[in-house]
């Protein structure tokens, strides 16, 4: 049982952000990217464009001479506060659910991805309502947890799926009141309403009770959440089920929604001891079909006629150039898949994990963890320029891992190695908060 509910947000009072008019103030400007893509190049720019960037509070400046005492998540609380006070931050009146579209460009087609904003009851895995794809990572769910202690806010929400095309729910997008409308800096086109009327929004939550949800993106801030509200229900035995931090916040989108987009996360591998191409090369032929491509273009080309049934995947080496590696279909993989997770062996992105990383490169779970020797990247043309510039010493491009995969990882109850999916476009951190404070 899915329990989707309407909730009292904070957003940014739109009259305030415009009160620094020689910078062209607008909801964008104090909006960003989710926490885990602000490169420092980013957190530079986003303190730049306003005063009252949400990159004070989510992702702020470590400083010289900070202690326990006193850090980026005691300036974050100090900001939040102060901006709530300052009504730069406003309560909404009325509990809302929020219809949210975001209008993008991707692969030369204009598209359109329709989403409810609205907060989710917390429940784990094991209880079947909400379903992970992902494994995560220690280091950021610390990060989260210290933010949310100090702030006591959710300020980006969990992305999460559900069986359907939306159009289950078109009728009640119709009762909702425009509230902002905007392009960021990406050419992204925003909109944004609230449902308020009573009726729609029984109508959403009787549509959504009797489904399962499963974790598109925020797979860290979810068990954040999680690990809260058990320091939460301690603290405050007394509080009862509908207690703010039983809930996160959440942005919904249906499986089949024409502008549900996937792109493929990339892997640039660094760092690796005595690493040697040529021997790469000989163990990969072992395993594929190796195809020679003249360039990026015609590599990329080729990785895109992959069928469901194929497993491809794009190397770029110093030495060698491009090449498309083809799995051979009459090699046994399932000794390697043993004591991996269900489904594991049929999935590109384990498939590259297992057989090429951990066996032919010796990038384990232990590397893995603490990103030695790997890194993930969205565009393809960054990971081949580092590679031709030294920092990188083998370069693995992927399709991007389907929407059904993700849905038959997670009812296995299972995970897929970290950064398997790319939901496209991301986020924007800022636009809703949602207060947990007892």
């Amino acid at each position: 049982m899915a329990d989707f509910q309407p909730f009292q947000a904070l957003t940014y009072n739109l009259d305030r952000v415009r009160q620094q008019p020689e910078r062209g103030a607008g909801l964008a400007d104090v909006l960003t990217e989710p926490y885990d893509k602000i490169t420092p190049e980013m957190q530079a720019a986003y303190y730049a464009r306003h005063d009252h960037n949400i990159i004070r509070v989510i992702l702020g400046r470590e400083e010289p001479g900070d202690t326990e005492q006193r850090n980026k998540y005691t300036r974050a609380e100090e900001s939040f506060r102060a901006w709530q006070r300052e009504n730069f931050l406003v309560r909404r009146e009325r509990p809302a659910i929020f219809a949210y579209e975001q209008t993008f460009r991707v692969g030369g087609r204009e598209l359109t991805r329709r989403a409810l904003i609205g907060r989710v009851r917390l429940s784990r895995p094991e209880e079947g309502h909400i379903l992970p794809h992902e494994r995560t990572l220690s280091k950021p769910k610390a990060d989260r947890l210290n933010l949310l202690r100090h702030c006591r806010a959710h300020f980006g929400q969990i992305f999460l799926l559900y069986p359907g095309t939306g159009a289950e729910l078109a009728s009640a997008r119709t009762a909702a009141t425009p509230m902002a409308k905007f392009e960021d800096q990406f050419g992204i086109h925003h909109r944004l309403t609230a449902i308020e009327d009573a009726a729609a929004l029984k109508t959403v939550q009787q549509t959504l009770l009797p489904l399962k949800f499963y974790i598109a993106d925020g797979h860290h801030r979810f068990e954040t959440s999680l690990n809260y509200r058990e320091e939460m229900r301690r603290q405050h035995p007394n509080a009862g089920p509908d207690a703010p931090f039983e809930f996160t916040m959440a942005t919904l989108v249906a499986m089949d929604d024409p502008g549900l987009v996937v792109l493929p996360t990339h892997r640039l591998v660094h760092n690796i001891a005595n690493f040697n191409a040529d021997a790469l090369r000989r163990s990969l032929a072992e395993w594929f079909d190796l195809e020679p491509a003249a360039s990026l273009d015609a590599l990329q080309a080729r990785l895109a006629q992959a069928t469901a049934d194929d497993h491809w995947f794009g190397l770029f080496l110093p030495t060698g150039g491009f090449t498309l590696l083809k799995l051979r279909r009459d090699r046994d993989r399932a000794p390697l898949f043993a004591s991996q997770p269900p489904l594991w062996a049929d999935l590109d992105v384990a498939i590259l994990h297992t057989v090429i990383l951990d066996q032919m490169l010796g990038i384990n779970e232990e590397k893995l963890r603490e990103e030695s020797n790997l890194h993930y990247l969205r565009e393809a043309t960054t990971g081949v320029e580092n590679v031709r510039g030294g920092k990188g010493q083998a370069f693995f491009l992927l399709n991007p891992t389907p929407v059904r995969a993700v849905q038959a990882i997670a009812d296995a109850r299972s995970r897929m190695p970290q950064k398997s999916t790319d939901f496209y476009p991301k986020l924007p951190t800022g636009m809703t908060i949602y207060d947990v404070s007892v």
